[in-house]
């Protein structure tokens, strides 16, 4: 359902681009594989009609030499201009900083069918005196109707003596003709908060323009501001992320009637639960949902939500502590202690939905995923209303004086009395899981491969109904 590379290869940074029915996904491919590939990095180009069925295209931006600009060819965007389609895309060779060259340089390709692409050499555009020229990367380019100019933004950090290693800026750069370019040094967003602004991406919803970036120095995430101006003042929103630290690098395009956001969930190291995130992974594509008040949330696409049509048999399986069965569901729980009710085996790839109402906001509740007989082994999605927290978690725990294994956290309000949706998506060690077609949790499952699912709740009580299981 969701793509990743083959070979144990991973998909990285998703550059989108929508035209006639079809979304264009380039990537950055990073080899994982025994092959011997070496160092660099290409761009790969999928194509989709349906966020399911993907045609790979292979490479369509290969690395550079070790001795060229784009041994890497790391993130920028893809538009067509005049008829004909352009990419900007960042040069980086980390070997080049030795020699007092820039790490890295904006560069350029083009094509007459956004299939076939022709690196243009003759174009180079390097950092301006004002900030580091080591990072200087990812631009995204736009035609601005105001302004009658095309602009850049581009990820920056400036040269200051402030004590802060967060430089970080969004830059803006103006051309008349896409070959030269004039950077202004007022930043087009420059709050001194992070040490990098990645993957710029900015898009008009309604009355709202909205800034996405994604950032390695605080939540490692996805963030998004909003104005009501192309030019600001931004507006940092309650919840500023689209998914939690399990989902990276995530940019969008629309399709003409909806706007969907592609980013990466990430592999571990050794593909191992309890070792480090690395850089890369598997694409997951969310469908932005636009509030009242202008604020965003994500819900999954009705494309992979239908692929699921097979139903898979639940069971009454072990039951623990004030448990009711209804024909509709299970009343679980009591005001002090925990209560379990097991549903049988957890296909390995498959949709699971149901419906819940809580009593209260005194205790927690949630999910068992993978479980084994004796529950000592487990993944657990895990609500804590008292906290307005949605949570990923273990068992066992790498240490046990770790009080809790916490992958992955959302914010997640839930009312008392008010019935929630609850969606999760299962495909091998991906785990996507959305509250009321707003909230998204993106988390990953290693270890455990098989095993049963299960509702508990611990010191509340709450009503889980319509439980249906798809393969």
């Amino acid at each position: 359902m969701y793509y990743r590379s083959e070979n144990k290869s991973v998909c990285a940074d998703v550059i989108p681009f929508y035209e006639n029915g079809k979304f264009y996904l380039f990537y950055l491919k990073d080899h994982r594989d025994p092959d011997g590939y070496g160092i660099g990095i290409p761009w790969h180009l999928l194509t989709t009609t349906d966020l399911v069925h993907y045609e790979e295209h292979g490479t369509v931006l290969d690395r550079g030499t070790t001795q060229e600009q784009d041994l890497a060819v790391f993130t920028g965007s893809c538009a067509k201009f005049n008829d004909e389609y352009y990419i900007f895309y960042t040069g980086h060779n980390h070997l080049l900083p030795e020699k007092g060259l820039a790490q890295e340089v904006i560069m350029m390709a083009k094509s007459k069918d956004c299939i076939h692409w022709e690196k243009v050499p003759e174009f180079r555009l390097e950092a301006p005196d004002w900030v580091e020229p080591h990072d200087f990367r990812d631009p995204f380019v736009y035609y601005d109707e105001e302004k009658k100019k095309y602009c850049m933004l581009l990820v920056g950090r400036v040269k200051t003596d402030i004590p802060s290693n967060n430089k970080g800026i969004t830059m803006i750069l103006y051309s008349d003709d896409l070959w030269n370019w004039t950077a202004d040094e007022t930043p087009f967003y420059a709050p001194q908060a992070f040490f990098a602004h990645e993957c710029p991406d900015l898009f008009k919803m309604g009355d709202w323009w909205y800034l996405l970036f994604s950032e390695f120095s605080d939540k490692v995430a996805t963030c998004y501001r909003m104005a009501k101006s192309p030019n600001g003042p931004w507006i940092t929103p309650k919840v500023d992320t689209f998914d939690g630290h399990a989902y990276y690098a995530a940019k969008s395009t629309s399709d003409g009637t909806r706007r969907i956001l592609f980013g990466w969930n990430p592999i571990k190291n050794h593909e191992k639960d309890e070792e480090f995130w690395q850089w890369g992974g598997t694409i997951i594509p969310h469908e932005i949902v636009q509030d009242t008040d202008g604020t965003l949330w994500v819900k999954c696409p009705e494309e992979i939500k239908n692929q699921y049509t097979s139903p898979a048999a639940l069971s009454d399986g072990f039951s623990m502590n004030q448990v009711t069965a209804s024909e509709n569901g299970y009343k679980i729980g009591q005001n002090c202690g925990r209560s379990i009710q097991m549903l049988g085996e957890l296909p390995t790839n498959c949709k699971v939905e149901m419906e819940f109402t809580t009593a209260d906001e005194i205790g927690d509740f949630g999910v068992f995923l993978r479980a084994d007989e004796k529950l000592d082994k487990y993944y657990l999605v895990r609500f804590d209303p008292r906290f307005n927290r949605l949570t990923f978690d273990k068992m066992p725990r790498k240490d046990a004086t770790i009080h809790c294994h916490v992958d992955v956290e959302r914010f997640c309000p839930l009312i008392p009395g008010k019935k929630n949706t609850l969606l999760m998506i299962v495909e091998g060690s991906v785990l996507t899981v959305y509250v009321n077609d707003r909230i998204a949790m993106s988390a990953r499952m290693f270890d455990h491969e098989s095993g049963d699912i299960g509702l508990y709740t611990h010191n509340t009580e709450v009503i889980f109904e319509n439980i249906r299981i798809y393969k």
